[in-house]
């Protein structure tokens, strides 16, 4: 071991020193293994949320396809623009109290995403209408009362699609929909895929559009040119009255050409991540905005016309297009297990949060083994010949159900021994899962359960959270339950995620690896979003109506999965102090504050006692720039003097690396208190002291993103008192090289310490013998890294580094340049027991040693 440290010490000698580069020593010891990890770490979860399915992942082209998107959910109605439960009830977790839930009802039409477009002299009216319905699941349907047509052929029902069709030259898409007419409609009528400017990519007439009772018309176009924005288009050849029901488009380039099928690229990322599970279909999705809206299996099942749909908590009907047999056939596609995720008798808590009483579940209790039977009963069993007929009879691969989501405490632990006891008598290979709620694992919850195979925490953290917290799960006392971390994302200080997500997601995983013998599966939420239409800040794959692309962090869990070792290894990593450390605060200053009204005045930069900088907000006011909110200079002070978020004022022309920030601050009115930037790039990007958060009653460092993402960088610490309303305070705040002090009227408030940025554990292909050194360098310099094998006779001389790396933090993918950041594959040569590698800024990297004289073995 001294020859070792020598040879590293000299090592750190002979490098060259500069603010570029540090040095790490990982050293692994291949003789003494660690917690297995499990071949099911990494799935994925669905929900729709953000038209991930409905106008994403499930491949229908045209939307509100069944002219039934403007119904008002059960339960519900509208006043002044809001949606509002017909009746207050009691809320699941203030129970007797009731919720004032509402949400905004966004749709202003009838018809969502259908118009008219008619010339100057045609005479045509739209009607919805549930008279002589095409079925009474979907009552709806179109009436188009045509009474005079226009010369130049503008008579035309036109539908957008999902913010526009893409349509491919030379691919084929299955067309369908159903018509019925009056006695004097003797026309025909054609329906087109045109561009913005009325260009036909093609066409088809239908003549004989005749006969008062429904029939269904099919056809097969092929665009004659690509294009992102195309429109369907209705035109009709007579006056007359045609009614109109479930116009649909589909690619029949489905993922594996199934009808009814998955959009291929975006299934191909799904499929590309190898999921070892489908966790589906929520998410708040399944619990509903309340209990009659829940999801129900039952309503997916059956012809995709006769699916009367749900309506998601995240404002927009899903057609249930991709039902309960869609999502078990995926499950199977992917090669992965299905886990169900079914409705506890209780509506989201974040909405309603109506439920089902106790002595009532008995009806949940049987629908959810229905579901069970349905996906892996025998096709003598009564749902189970309901699978044979829909083309299946062989079981489905259901692994896992969950009971309900992001519930939590006593009274949902009760309801969960119902449904566990019932689903283990009858199944007993099934693994189940509780809800722990949004969070960590929650005591009061697993304490009042009879028993757990597996537990779901959600984990949504902020930047530098993993960093901070890298021992989060080695903490854990150990039961005898598993956990799953049913959702997690670093979501908060990335902007709308970042190369800064990726790293502190990969971060992350290397927790969830070391402790493999704890955390069994993991998968990411949410997985997708259409760029139109955004209701959570990070999603993991983006896409439009044609393109989509992965973010890094996608990369990165790939990256993880396809090296995912099956043992981990003891591995040790040694940081020595940098001997010429980079201030990590450089930038410059700002005011801002937060739903307050504040004065800031007397502003001063002091640098090796010297003053640097000094305010004059009479005669100087210029030097200050006003990003947002209204400031006004007020005698010597800057006032910021409305409410809102997010109100903003920087220094301009000047920045610090190292010194002293004092100034005077006064709350004139408001919630919280003072906001200090400091470390400020631009507008868009800073960190602050933030005194008086959380409502006046914390203080902490935030980090700041894309101009409204923060994270906090610390545990909030709690202010000796709340901040007084016309009182002026002094703050002083020393920005050091890697450690900020923040002092109130000359009293420590709180440090805060810039946290270590390389990580690397290390484990073993059980396979093929590799050793695999996975390392995340989160900070803007580059690793010298020396490795030190182990326990191991000899290596291979050569070794595979895949690596992915961004120059930048606020690095990321996009639509225009979809794979700009992705792993890159080397090779590198001079491999020895004992060896010096380099680790790029702001990378993820992953080794693969050859082990020269390794042969399989079982560790126990």
């Amino acid at each position: 071991m001294q020859t070792k440290l020598f040879t590293l010490v000299s090592f750190a000698l002979l490098s060259t020193a500069s603010y570029s580069q540090r040095q790490a020593s990982i050293t692994i010891d291949a003789s003494k293994p660690g917690a297995p990890v499990a071949s099911t770490l990494h799935g994925i979860f669905f929900e729709e949320i953000s038209h991930g399915g409905e106008g994403g992942l499930y491949g229908e082209l045209i939307q509100n396809r069944g002219f039934e998107e403007s119904r008002l959910p059960a339960g519900t109605k509208v006043e002044d623009g809001w949606l509002i439960p017909t009746a207050r009830t009691p809320h699941f977790m203030l129970q007797p109290r009731v919720s004032d839930w509402r949400m905004r009802w966004p749709l202003t039409s009838q018809w969502p995403a259908w118009s008219l477009e008619a010339g100057p002299k045609a005479d045509i009216q739209l009607q919805l209408t549930q008279a002589n319905p095409l079925n009474e699941a979907t009552p709806n349907s179109m009436q188009v009362n045509i009474q005079a047509l226009d010369a130049d052929g503008r008579n035309n029902l036109v539908n957008e699609g999902f913010w526009g069709i893409r349509v491919n030259s030379g691919e084929q898409y299955n067309f369908s929909f159903y018509a019925r007419t009056d006695e004097r409609y003797k026309g025909s009528v054609t329906v087109s895929l045109q561009a913005a400017d009325g260009k036909i990519l093609g066409k088809q007439v239908f003549d004989n559009i005749k006969g008062n009772t429904w029939k269904k018309y099919s056809s097969t176009l092929k665009p004659s040119a690509s294009d992102l924005k195309a429109r369907l288009v209705f035109s009709f050849g007579s006056t007359g009255t045609v009614w109109l029901d479930f116009v649909s488009l589909f690619p029949q380039q489905t993922f594996k050409n199934r009808p009814n099928g998955m959009r291929k690229d975006l299934a191909l990322y799904l499929a590309n991540l190898k999921p070892a599970f489908v966790r589906w279909p929520g998410g708040c999705f399944v619990e509903g905005i309340n209990i009659e809206n829940a999801a129900n299996w039952k309503r997916t099942l059956g012809p995709v016309e006769k699916r009367p749909g749900t309506y998601s908590v995240w404002g927009y009907w899903s057609s249930d297009g991709f039902g309960y047999h869609e999502y078990l056939q995926f499950c199977e596609d992917l090669g992965a297990d299905a886990l169900y995720v079914f409705n506890a008798g209780v509506s989201c808590e974040y909405r309603s949060g109506t439920f089902i009483p106790e002595d009532s579940l008995q009806p949940l209790v049987d629908d959810v083994l229905d579901a069970i039977e349905y996906a892996i009963g025998p096709v003598n069993s009564k749902w189970g010949k309901v699978r044979a007929a829909s083309g299946h009879p062989k079981p489905f691969p259901l692994k896992y159900v969950e009971i309900g989501n992001e519930q939590h405490g006593p009274r949902y632990a009760r309801r969960y021994n119902i449904f566990y006891d019932a689903i283990k008598k009858k199944y007993p290979q099934l693994t189940l899962m509780a809800s722990m709620g949004i969070g960590d694992i929650n005591k009061r919850t697993l304490d009042s359960m009879h028993r757990v195979d597996m537990a779901d925490e959600h984990a949504y953290k902020g930047a530098y959270w993993a960093f901070n917290n890298y021992d989060h799960f080695d903490k854990y006392k150990r039961g005898d339950w598993d956990v799953y971390v049913g959702e997690y994302a670093t979501n908060a200080g990335v902007g709308s995620g970042n190369m800064l997500a990726a790293l502190n997601d990969a971060v992350y995983i290397m927790g969830m690896e070391r402790n493999g013998d704890l955390v069994k599966m993991s998968s990411y939420a949410p997985l997708f979003e259409n760029v139109n239409t955004r209701h959570w800040p990070v999603n993991l794959i983006n896409f439009d109506a044609g393109r989509s692309f992965g973010r890094i962090s996608y990369y990165a869990i790939k990256m993880m999965n396809d090296h995912r070792a099956d043992q981990n290894l003891q591995t040790t990593v040694t940081l020595p102090p940098s001997a010429n450390p980079i201030p990590q605060f450089a930038g410059g200053i700002g005011l801002a504050t937060w739903d307050t009204q504040t004065e800031y005045r007397d502003i001063e930069v002091i640098k090796g006692g010297a003053t640097i900088y000094k305010s004059d907000f009479i005669n100087r006011p210029q030097e200050w720039q006003s990003i947002r909110g209204k400031w006004v200079v007020k005698d010597s002070a800057l006032a910021q003097t409305v409410q809102g978020a997010q109100r903003l004022n920087i220094l301009t022309g000047k920045t610090f690396d190292t010194y002293t920030l004092k100034l005077k601050a006064r709350k004139t009115g408001g919630t919280n208190a003072f906001i200090i930037p400091f470390a400020v790039k631009d507008g868009a990007q800073h960190m602050r002291v933030h005194i008086g958060s959380y409502v006046n009653l914390n203080s902490v460092v935030e980090l700041v993103s894309d101009s409204f993402s923060v994270a906090d960088m610390m545990p909030q610490k709690r202010l000796p008192a709340p901040i007084q309303t016309g009182r002026w305070y002094d703050i002083t705040i020393e920005v050091g090289t890697d450690k900020v002090e923040c002092y109130l009227d000359g009293n420590l408030l709180f440090t805060y310490r810039e946290p270590n940025k390389f990580f690397s554990i290390a484990g073993r292909d059980q396979k093929t013998g590799d050793i695999i050194v996975k390392m995340v360098n989160g900070s803007e310099t580059r690793y010298s890294t020396y490795i030190n094998l182990e326990g191991i006779a000899g290596v291979a001389p050569t070794a595979m580094l895949i690596s992915l790396q961004a120059d930048a933090p606020q690095a990321e993918n996009s639509l225009d340049q979809p794979e700009k950041y992705i792993p890159v594959s080397t090779t590198l040569t001079g491999i020895k027991p004992s060896f010096e590698t380099s680790v790029k800024p702001y990378s993820i990297s992953i080794l693969r040693i050859k082990d020269a004289t390794w042969k399989k073995q079982v560790y126990k």
